[in-house]
């Protein structure tokens, strides 16, 4: 009877429920080592990753510093030169600054002592452009008073009045200008031959003349001019083909000192 009821009792052990494994029901310090071994390990190489992808981040970062250093030191070495040029420069503009301050207190005499010279050269010279050649003086004579103006502007001013004087004397010209006889006026075309003569042509074709430097006046001149003239002023106008022209020429006179600008 005791064996009998032993098996009954083992039978019912085994045949009975079972909920899960032995293991999870009470737990095993060597499996909760492994998993805690495995967790840390997998931390551990996501810091190493993370390490990894710094390292090599900073390492691309110095090569490219170190690359820029070397292009750098290149300009560099390009540079001083044009630099040490510039600093030449910079010296001579500056002394250069300093002597037209000293200088300009002798500028501007000198320029209206310029300016007053071109206006007498222009009375005593020929009578042509005489509105465009007085205003011209009346506006630099104004310009010396303006303190708004630099030196170098005033004085680039009068030089190209100069060379404009200048430049009358190089070329042919033609304008229209009205003559006063008495209470009578009249229109002429005027012929400009450089600062050597000056001629005249009523518009009707009919009255030719020259100035005479001399007299101060306008001389008549015969018929056979008209012709001549009047083909010089087209070709002085631009409007004929340039060819030879016969005209009288006045007899040179003796220069008038300090006129000529």
């Amino acid at each position: 009877m005791s064996r009998l009821r032993f098996a009954a009792f083992f039978l019912s052990l085994v045949s009975g429920p079972i909920s899960g494994p032995i293991w999870a029901q009470g737990g095993s310090p060597a499996v909760d080592a492994t998993v805690q071994a495995n967790q840390a390990a997998k931390a551990a190489q996501t810091r190493i990753d993370a390490l990894d992808d710094q390292t090599r981040s900073m390492l691309e970062r110095y090569r490219a510093a170190i690359w820029q250093a070397q292009q750098l030191k290149v300009y560099a070495e390009q540079i001083e030169p044009l630099l040490a040029t510039q600093e030449a420069e910079r010296a001579a503009l500056a002394a250069q600054a300093r002597d037209l301050a000293t200088n300009t207190r002798d500028l501007t005499p000198l320029l209206l002592k310029m300016i007053d010279s071109l206006d007498k050269f222009i009375a005593l010279d020929l009578p042509f452009l005489q509105a465009e050649r007085r205003d011209r003086i009346a506006s630099l004579k104004q310009l010396m008073t303006d303190p708004a103006v630099t030196q170098a502007e005033k004085y680039r001013r009068v030089v190209e009045a100069y060379r404009i004087e200048g430049d009358y004397g190089r070329v042919f010209g033609a304008e229209r200008m009205e003559l006063s006889e008495g209470s009578d006026k009249k229109l002429i075309d005027v012929l400009r031959v450089g600062r050597t003569a000056l001629y005249g042509l009523t518009l009707d074709g009919r009255e030719a003349m020259h100035w005479d430097p001399a007299k101060k006046q306008w001389i008549g001149l015969p018929e056979q001019h008209r012709g001549e003239i009047r083909e010089a002023l087209r070709i002085a106008r631009e409007t004929a083909a340039p060819l030879v022209v016969k005209l009288p020429v006045p007899a040179p006179r003796a220069a008038v000192t300090g006129a000529q600008p």
